[in-house]
């Protein structure tokens, strides 16, 4: 078994600027049809209840990243340093090593949750009428969504090389393909009117895979020149090696993924699942902006390493100096995003759906709270500083819950009060992120 990708021009800027075009534009495709998606899915569904259901196990899923052990992410700065130094068989071996061991934690996940869906209640869970749906019913459409997403996970390692070799806009167009296939299949069942959580799972989830398995053909064995995945490369000695960045990443991750993927849970559980839906569209819709500043983002971090192994320090002050003018504009956009939210939403839903003016504030707040933070994430990546991300995030994590909770039960602010402790716990990495990286570049 044998595949191979192209690394020509991996080492100018040029494949920087390409990537943010690329990325843009294929980001742009991909907000405008996940819009389409979202108001198509809620559509979809005829019930609220079974719409917050859907949007809940989405974000629970979101959580299997951290399964990973940080090798993704490991990978990704390892071999970001192997090409820098031209070394084709050190590059070839940590993809290699990475893929091999990626199987253990995939099949651990498939079973874990395949058992464990058994043992839970989700009526209860969900605080949900048994006459609408069955407590089976759940308990077979979570083992599949499970399965499905458990495959999804393993073939995305291929975003780590991409991410590595400056290709990441081809992230950004398999993203944007799943969403168009999917908006057309589920329009079909849309107008036959099927309305399935099962079928539903399978095509949204399904067809990520499919695209994943052809776009891992076609970059593996199609383009054929320098770096090789081959079993033949599989090195033990690098286990080590990448344990112990991943686990880093691992910790981080998971603190990031708690903090920002509760918020639909704790709802359900305290408040109501029907108020799921009005939360997760006005979040969706001014995330607009952080979607931007993320393709932005993407190819930065790899360039930041990139200088890092260079020793070009001057070059990441210059780069850091553009993104926080890059956020200034955003911050704007979100403002007024905010401002037109109702419309929007209810334009985009095709429903009157009624927004909380204070839940629209506090959501503006938040998310230029959390574009802030994602600056110096992102910068504090490539420059391998993780320890101080990990502290930050871990108490932003373990306050986040209990303050959310206590606003909810002691407030009348509603779900307003969810957002609200989100902030107050991002509060912690948006003050001594930036202190930690400023004070680096005056060093």
């Amino acid at each position: 078994m044998n595949f191979k990708i192209n690394l020509r021009e991996h080492l100018i800027f040029g494949p920087v600027i390409r990537n943010i075009f690329g990325i843009g534009v294929f980001r742009a495709l991909g907000v405008l049809t996940n819009f389409l998606l979202i108001g198509l899915v809620y559509r979809y569904f005829s019930n609220d209840e079974i719409n917050g259901i859907w949007l809940t196990i989405s974000s629970i899923l979101t959580w299997m990243t951290f399964f990973d052990f940080g090798m993704g992410n490991s990978l990704r700065n390892k071999l970001t340093e192997s090409i820098s130094k031209n070394d084709s068989k050190l590059s070839n071996m940590y993809i290699s090593t990475t893929y091999i061991l990626m199987i253990i934690p995939t099949i651990i996940i498939i079973i874990s949750a395949c058992i464990s869906a058994h043992f839970i209640d989700w009526i209860t869970l969900f605080g949900i009428d048994d006459n609408i749906i069955s407590n089976e019913y759940l308990i077979l459409f979570v083992c599949v969504v499970f399965i499905l997403y458990s495959m999804n996970f393993y073939l995305s390692i291929v975003f780590a090389i991409l991410h590595a070799i400056y290709k990441s806009y081809i992230i950004s167009g398999v993203q944007t393909l799943v969403n168009i296939v999917n908006i057309f299949f589920i329009f079909v069942l849309y107008l036959l009117n099927v309305n399935d959580l099962i079928i539903l799972g399978c095509i949204y989830i399904g067809t990520s895979v499919v695209v994943l398995v052809l776009t891992t053909i076609w970059i593996f064995k199609v383009n054929k020149q320098n770096l090789t995945f081959s079993f033949k490369y599989f090195n033990k000695s690098l286990i080590k090696d990448i344990f112990n960045v991943g686990l880093k990443f691992l910790v981080l991750q998971l603190s990031i993924i708690v903090l920002f993927n509760t918020d639909n849970f704790l709802i359900s559980k305290f408040i109501g699942v029907e108020e799921v839906t009005s939360y997760q569209l006005l979040y969706k819709l001014l995330s607009v902006n952080t979607i931007i500043l993320g393709i932005v983002l993407t190819p930065i971090w790899t360039k930041v390493l990139r200088d890092v192994t260079d020793n070009n320090l001057n070059e990441n002050k210059k780069t850091f100096s553009k993104l926080l003018l890059i956020f200034s504009l955003l911050v704007i956009g979100v403002i007024v995003m905010g401002f037109l939210a109702p419309l929007i939403i209810n334009v985009w839903t095709g429903s009157n759906i009624i927004i909380p003016k204070i839940l629209t504030i506090l959501m503006v707040v938040f998310t230029i709270f959390h574009m802030w933070c994602n600056i110096f994430q992102n910068m504090l990546n490539g420059l391998n500083k993780l320890n101080i991300q990990i502290l930050c995030y871990g108490i932003a994590t373990i306050t986040n819950i209990p303050l959310s909770i206590y606003l909810v039960q002691y407030t009348d602010l509603g779900v307003s009060a969810i957002i609200l402790g989100t902030i107050f716990s991002l509060l912690v990495p948006s003050i001594i992120l930036p202190i930690y990286t400023f004070r680096y570049f005056n060093k």
